[in-house]
């Protein structure tokens, strides 16, 4: 029935609503209400190729930010460049501007920057807000707020939301014969935030997975829901930068050596978003568990441009144990741990097992330097285990970090020459390895991108907190050379382009031999009103993988073969006035080995309808059809605020969604969300104790949010 209604509404709204909006007068930048949340989002993340948990950071940082944007008067380049669309080249033209020409009055104000035209300014608007001026600020150091301004203007924001699955799997099943997850299948998350402005604040998220059970058990550090982080933190007191006590990440140079948080790679963007300029200490917020910092941390302007950070955590992470012992050492002290888990579920007795079972003591501290056209850093930590890491035997893992310790130090440095961004990153591990992160770009005001940028991580180069730019996710065993370009051909035509060539020099996970690929993408850009934009992207993937074959002797062999993808996408929106958005994609793709090439195509139709200032609706019907999972498709879905979606398509059926949005006061916001993925030739899906017995999958999910 969801799908006929939504189908018909697509199809027939067009007709009934004649409000056709005139050329470049359409109020259609919907980016600066809830709108503008999921839009941006999609934007940055449908194109992105990311881990659950790294997704998961990205949708709650770039949330929080439309929900409290950045005061562009106050801003820093570093805080400007992690933006999404803003690269470092432009986050400092932006603070130049301010500082030669005095505070911006207002967002459009921003479009007199080179370089920084409307179409950017609309991409980047719901990130930013104009909140004082720079007469807030005596001498080089932001002036600390009167104690009663801070009082009489906090702001209290409150979240709840439940999730459910309507057609729980085999491990909700009341079966004591077999293994079952010990809690409900809802899902709960709280969130409580109380600030001022973000220069105080005081955040705390809890959050219960489905599975889990509420249970209040303080021997294992679970107080009713499973996950609980929170902090308190102050950000430009004087010559105090930022104070965090409680849960935070940090993100310095390139990524390195140290970096925990927010992070983009690859997409539709092929410049920006790969050059970083760390933010030093952050706040920690999300639902991910395990890779945050939990102690205090400090960043202290010693000189208006040098700073100095410090920071000590005592964390706990879930890890796999090995109860062998291989020598007399280890069978007198505590089992050691053989992997550290990062998906932060415990439904099972197996999975509670490991839960925050392996203690780290780690300090770090860096120094900055920082001019206007100059970014000098040196960063290190060290981290002390209670427990021996010791990685299971296969070859893949042999140069993994292992023993009681681990270490890292880095230099990075950025300069700017002109148009032209110079930038790198050099760090040593405990293996004596150096991993290197080089690059240049260009951004000429004329509207031309360019990025060339080179890597190298050793096979023995390992860290437990690194993130830095590449193809495998993880900061070890890869050389690769990327090349990007943007071209905005006009007003209304834009280009991107980017090659990415790697190698691995060293085994894999199901990798038996050292592999190569490459990744090729081209988008092509149309905005030909303010009202409609429609675009197109090619995309090429080539890489190694591992398979078996028969020796002479008819022995199976490990060996690699290569694996191709390509794919196809065409999408456009349509605003046919500020009550009525559609969209459209169609994407085919390709994906082959040795064996036969297998094929998928998706079609949906969305549409965003707001009858009222305070009610909108978002849905969705998609119709997909793939050879397998080879060939699978994946389609970002608009969701609940600090939420997401991206569900993997394979296989014949269809997949609807509603989304429903309702304000009654400036202050309180009700979402729920029904969607549903149906497969008409199947009797299962999922497998193991995830696996749903039915042709049909069915989620609900619902919200409040109170604001004072």
């Amino acid at each position: 029935m969801l799908r006929v209604l939504v189908f018909s509404l697509g199809c027939f709204l067009p007709v009934v609503i004649h409000a056709q909006p005139t050329a470049d007068t359409l109020q259609s930048d919907l980016r600066a209400d809830s709108a503008g949340v999921y839009d941006g989002l999609q934007r940055v993340l449908d194109e992105q190729r990311l881990d659950t948990e790294t997704t998961s950071r990205a949708v709650e940082a770039l949330t929080r930010l439309t929900r409290n944007p950045l005061d562009v008067n106050r801003a820093s380049a570093s805080e400007l460049s992690a933006l999404p669309h803003l690269s470092p080249a432009l986050a400092r033209r932006i603070v130049r501007y301010r500082v030669e020409h005095g505070s911006f009055a207002s967002l459009d104000a921003l479009a007199e920057i080179p370089g920084l035209n409307r179409s950017l300014l609309r991409a980047v608007r719901s990130y930013l807000t104009v909140a004082s001026t720079n007469a807030d600020s005596v001498g080089p150091y932001p002036s600390p707020p009167p104690l009663n301004t801070i009082v009489s203007n906090l702001e209290l924001d409150l979240l709840q939301r439940m999730t459910r699955e309507l057609d729980p799997g085999r491990g909700f099943q009341s079966d004591s014969a077999h293994t079952t997850f010990q809690g409900s299948p809802v899902r709960l998350t709280t969130r409580v935030r109380v600030g001022y402005q973000r220069r105080v604040q005081f955040a705390l998220t809890l959050d219960k997975d489905p599975g889990e059970a509420l249970r209040w058990q303080p021997q294992t550090a679970t107080y009713g829901f499973d996950h609980i982080t929170g902090n308190f933190a102050l950000q430009d007191i004087g010559r105090l930068e930022t104070l965090v006590v409680g849960d935070f990440s940090a993100q310095f140079g390139q990524g390195v050596a140290l970096w925990r948080g927010l992070s983009f790679g690859k997409g539709r963007d092929p410049v920006s978003p790969l050059i970083r300029s760390g933010r030093g200490l952050v706040p920690y917020q999300s639902t991910a568990e395990n890779r945050f910092f939990r102690g205090v941390g400090a960043t202290v302007a010693l000189t208006p441009s040098l700073s100095v950070t410090a920071f000590g955590s005592r964390h706990h992470r879930d890890a796999t144990l090995d109860s062998s012992r291989v020598s007399t050492e280890e069978a007198t002290g505590p089992p050691p741990a053989r992997t550290l888990s990062v998906g932060g579920q415990h439904r099972t007795p197996g999975e509670l097992a490991g839960k925050d079972a392996f203690g780290l003591t780690t300090v770090g501290s860096a120094f900055e330097y920082q001019t206007p056209n100059l970014h000098l850093g040196l960063v290190g930590y060290q981290s002390r285990f209670d427990r021996p890491l010791r990685p299971p035997p296969q070859p893949d893992q042999r140069y993994d970090v292992s023993g009681t310790q681990t270490s890292m130090v880095s230099a990075f440095a950025t300069t700017f020459v002109g148009n032209y961004t110079l930038f790198g990153e050099v760090a040593r591990a405990p293996s004596g390895r150096y991993g290197v992160l080089a690059g240049g770009s260009l951004d000429h005001e004329a509207g031309v991108q360019a990025l060339l940028l080179a890597r190298r991580f050793p096979k023995a180069f390992h860290g437990l907190y690194n993130s830095a730019i590449g193809e495998s996710g993880s900061t070890q065993n890869e050389v690769g050379i990327y090349t990007g370009l943007r071209l905005r051909v006009s007003e209304r035509w834009s280009v991107s382009a980017y090659v990415d060539q790697y190698r691995h020099p060293w085994l894999r996970f199901s990798v038996p031999r050292p592999s190569s690929g490459i990744d090729t993408r081209v988008v092509v850009e149309y905005d030909p009103r303010p009202w409609l934009s429609t675009s197109v992207q090619v995309r090429a993937e080539q890489e190694e993988k591992g398979t078996e074959r028969r020796g002479p002797n008819g022995r199976l062999l490990s060996a690699v073969q290569p694996e191709e993808r390509q794919s196809v996408r065409w999408h456009t929106e349509y605003t046919f006035s500020d009550a009525l958005t559609l969209r459209t994609r169609l994407q085919g793709t390709r994906a082959s080995t040795s064996a036969a090439p297998s094929y998928g195509v998706l079609l949906y139709q969305g549409l965003r309808f707001q009858p009222l200032p305070a009610l909108h609706f978002d849905a969705r019907v998609a119709f997909f059809n793939t050879d397998g999972f080879a060939a699978r498709l994946y389609a970002y879905e608009h969701d609940l605020l600090y939420s997401f979606s991206v569900p993997v398509l394979f296989g014949q059926g269809q997949r609807s969604y509603l989304l429903v949005q309702y304000e009654p006061t400036s202050s309180l916001t009700f979402e729920a969300k029904y969607g549903v993925t149906w497969y008409p030739h199947r009797r299962t899906i999922g497998s193991g104790l995830n696996a749903t017995d039915g042709p049909r999958v069915r989620e609900l999910r619902l919200q409040v949010r109170w604001q004072i």
